[in-house]
């Protein structure tokens, strides 16, 4: 790449970090899906990605861009983003076609009203996850309904009344480990979150009244 220069949104240009980052991302939700699709929210200097992994959750990583893009919001399947060659540290994300939005990404999480917001270390409650992770990998073994086993165990609450399915989905998407990186969770109507130093988790709260929105979280 030559300098900072304006993208359309069938390509835009992230530095190398940043590009690697989104490519494991986007690996570890195939794992668990290799039909998930992702909806970006891309501002001009920035790229959102939304996803909805088969956790009952949302996941959110934003990502800076290189030059300015053209503002847009798409649905498109992960597995067919194309990641090009590092060239003087930058990296060009090539975009398909977008798709249909799906009823699992059709709401996103507001970017105001958040509070009570409770500060801790990754590493001080990893433990706790790993517990619940080996308790279900031991009763489902004789576990005459796996899915009910997996609502009792995932429901449960845990740090800063965050469900477990948000913390073991952090873990999952390699958001959540046992360092001493600083997490947070914070609430408001109708939402919980958790925020990490590499991306943020989101979860509705079941019954409650909420306007809609289709704002950026920051």
């Amino acid at each position: 790449m030559n300098g900072p220069a304006t993208v359309t949104t069938s390509s835009l240009g992230l530095p190398e970090r940043e590009a690697r980052l989104l490519q494991s991302h986007l690996a570890r939700q195939l794992r668990w899906n290799a039909r998930a699709t992702v909806r970006l929210i891309i501002e001009t200097e920035r790229l959102g990605v939304f996803a909805a992994p088969p956790t009952g959750v949302l996941s959110y990583v934003q990502l800076p861009l290189l030059g300015s893009a053209v503002p847009a919001d798409m649905t498109i399947p992960a597995a067919h983003m194309g990641f090009g060659e590092p060239e003087a540290g930058a990296v060009i994300l090539m975009l398909p076609d977008s798709v249909p939005g799906t009823a699992d990404l059709a709401v996103l999480p507001p970017s105001d009203g958040w509070h009570l917001p409770l500060q801790g270390v990754a590493g001080d409650v990893m433990p706790e996850v790993e517990v619940a992770i080996a308790e279900f990998k031991a009763r489902s073994v004789s576990a005459v309904d796996a899915d009910a086993l997996a609502e009792e165990i995932w429901a449960r609450p845990s740090f800063g009344g965050l469900p477990m399915r948000v913390l073991h989905t952090a873990r999952m998407l390699g958001m959540l480990t046992a360092d001493s990186s600083r997490i947070a969770a914070t609430t408001r109507t109708g939402w919980k979150r958790l925020t990490t130093v590499r991306g943020q988790i989101f979860v509705r709260v079941p019954g409650a009244l909420d306007r809609t929105t289709l704002t950026v979280v920051r």
